[in-house]
């Protein structure tokens, strides 16, 4: 099991998830991106919350429209108070059914809660000092919905409490509200508001931690351990993803192959160790050169690694390429055991194709395998582009340089 505070933070320099976990929670505030990203989650998580409190609140309204309605005490200015809180609550029941949850519910309950807790708030004041004392057991509730149950963070909750709280005084001042009542009320608000901005406060900073903790090992999950790249699953299913939507714009894709030459001669002759720190040197290299939204570098496993690059003609993706094969070779890693070369080089096989709906990505890959196959029987330390003339004589799992004349192309 992965233990986080075991990690070095700094070793992941470009993860958000470890900025913020070595910067700490305590100002329960992450950087705009992330802090969008926490809410949706936040919100997400607690919309069983919100949806049993919403019923709840409605069922509530209504029960106490219909006592007024029973008890035959109907006066125009309290049951259009309630309607407006029936009417309120009601629309952010149903909200929290619908699809439009995540991007709706939150910016109506902001504005929607505050006004109808300080609302409902005075209502307990004005009816405890009519002669229905009971009704003040309804504000603990509203001071502990908004904390934990209408899926507001810490601030908004406390903002939300500090507001009903100051409604319900201010409406004692206009009313007959016996004092010694008034003051046993006024203490347990309080610290039904202490004690709930004191739990609030700490639950947060446990789930924002979390929050943190569960996107670091996704990103983990989806990195090589040792280069700190993404890994072969994500690309894989990054080129699976890419591939309708190539074919849908009709724009070209280039998958390349990229393999580090004679590595096994340098690990026997440098150590393990050493070729570790080369292949480190090479991702850094190659990720300077691959910067797109919708490009993508992994390591691919051993000393290969591998791209995918989005809406490149041949050309274009030939450049690439090269500016790689420069690149390494610019470092001037000294490799006295290879053949051809007395320092550290790659090879790259490049596959150029327009992808459509009745092929899969394998036939790319395997084309660009079959690139990479090619420069290194051609001496190493070079690029070879094949595109879609190879593409379509292309039969799934062999190599076939020149097919004969009646075979029939494969689908991959």
């Amino acid at each position: 099991m992965l233990h986080i505070s075991r990690l070095s933070l700094s070793a992941f320099p470009d993860s958000p998830y470890a900025a913020e976990l070595e910067r700490g929670v305590a100002k329960l505030r992450f950087a705009p991106e992330l802090e969008a990203e926490y809410v949706r989650a936040h919100l997400m998580d607690n919309r069983t919350l919100v949806r049993v409190a919403s019923t709840f609140s409605v069922v509530l309204t209504l029960s106490r429209m219909a006592e007024h309605q029973l008890s035959g005490n109907w006066q125009p200015a309290p049951m259009v108070v309630l309607g407006f809180i029936f009417l309120s609550t009601a629309l952010l029941a149903w909200l929290s059914w619908t699809p439009s949850y995540e991007r709706r519910y939150l910016p109506w309950a902001r504005t929607l809660i505050p006004v109808r807790n300080a609302i409902a708030a005075a209502q307990v004041a004005i009816a405890a000092a009519g002669g229905q004392p009971e009704i003040l057991i309804v504000l603990p509730p509203l001071i502990m919905g908004p904390f934990f149950f209408v899926g507001f963070r810490y601030r908004t909750g406390m903002l939300t409490g500090i507001t009903t709280t100051t409604s319900f005084l201010l409406a004692t001042l206009f009313v007959d509200l016996p004092m010694p009542v008034l003051l046993r009320v006024l203490s347990l608000v309080v610290v039904s508001l202490i004690a709930c901005s004191i739990a609030a406060r700490h639950m947060e900073r446990l789930s924002r931690t979390s929050f943190l903790e569960t996107g670091l090992i996704m990103e983990l999950a989806q990195h090589d351990g040792l280069t700190g790249m993404k890994n072969r699953r994500v690309l894989d299913e990054h080129l699976v993803h890419l591939w309708p939507r190539a074919s849908r714009d009709s724009r070209p894709l280039a998958v390349l192959l990229i393999d580090v030459d004679h590595f096994k001669a340098y690990n026997d002759r440098y150590g393990h160790q050493a070729g570790d720190q080369v292949l480190r040197q090479v991702a850094q290299s190659l990720e300077s050169l691959v910067r797109s939204p919708f490009d993508i570098l992994a390591r691919y496993g051993g000393e290969e690694f591998a791209a995918v690059l989005y809406g490149i003609t041949e050309t274009q993706a030939r450049n690439v390429a090269e500016r790689m094969r420069r690149a390494v070779q610019d470092l001037g890693i000294e490799h006295r055991g290879a053949r051809d070369h007395d320092h550290v080089t790659i090879s790259i096989g490049v596959a150029v194709i327009a992808p459509t709906t009745h092929r899969t990505p394998r036939g790319a890959v395997q084309l660009a395998d079959q690139a990479l196959y090619l420069a290194k029987t051609q001496g190493r330390n070079r690029v070879e582009v094949m595109t879609d003339t190879e593409y379509q004589m292309l039969v799934t799992g062999v190599f076939v340089s020149q097919p004969p004349a009646n075979q029939a192309s494969q689908a991959s």
